[in-house]
């Protein structure tokens, strides 16, 4: 990749997110997600990946990703496809959120406007704390860099 430096710090990004507050509360309750594993016993953690929705398996396969995507560019190894993969499931599930809430709203009856999911969004950027934003930010470019990058020069 011709943009290594932009996808080292936007997979550095995505692993520092599991380290910083997910929730901005008004209350002084946050969501750390390293806290909140670190919480979890063995056999509760192998309990619930064993229950896990897909959403849940794509959040926690993003940070797998992303650590290895980081290891690969240390080494000079990094590769489109990977930058892609690593990008695309947070993407994609932010997207499947968002999509999955507005017709939520719907089918309550409640007509969604342009407005109104802005309304949504605008809310939901209220609520999403540093750790969410590096998350879902890191992914976004990592995702772009894998579709845009003309890859790495031969010679």
């Amino acid at each position: 990749m011709s943009s290594r430096v932009l996808a080292f710090l936007a997979a550095a990004a995505m692993l520092a997110s599991l380290f910083l507050s997910w929730t901005a509360s008004a209350l002084g309750q946050s969501l750390i997600p390293w806290e909140w594993v670190q919480s979890l016993g063995q056999d509760q953690a192998r309990l619930m990946l064993e229950n896990a929705p897909p959403e849940v398996l794509v959040f926690l396969a993003s940070f797998a990703l992303a650590a290895v995507f980081l290891l690969m560019t240390l080494i000079g190894r990094e590769s489109k496809f990977l930058a892609l993969l690593t990008g695309a499931g947070p993407v994609g599930l932010v997207a499947w959120g968002i999509w999955s809430t507005a017709s939520q709203i719907d089918f309550a009856g409640v007509p969604v406007s342009s407005g109104d999911l802005g309304d949504l969004l605008a809310q939901a950027t209220d609520l999403l704390g540093p750790g969410a934003w590096a998350w879902i930010g890191g992914a976004a470019v990592l995702l772009l860099l894998g579709l845009l990058d003309p890859g790495r020069r031969r010679g």
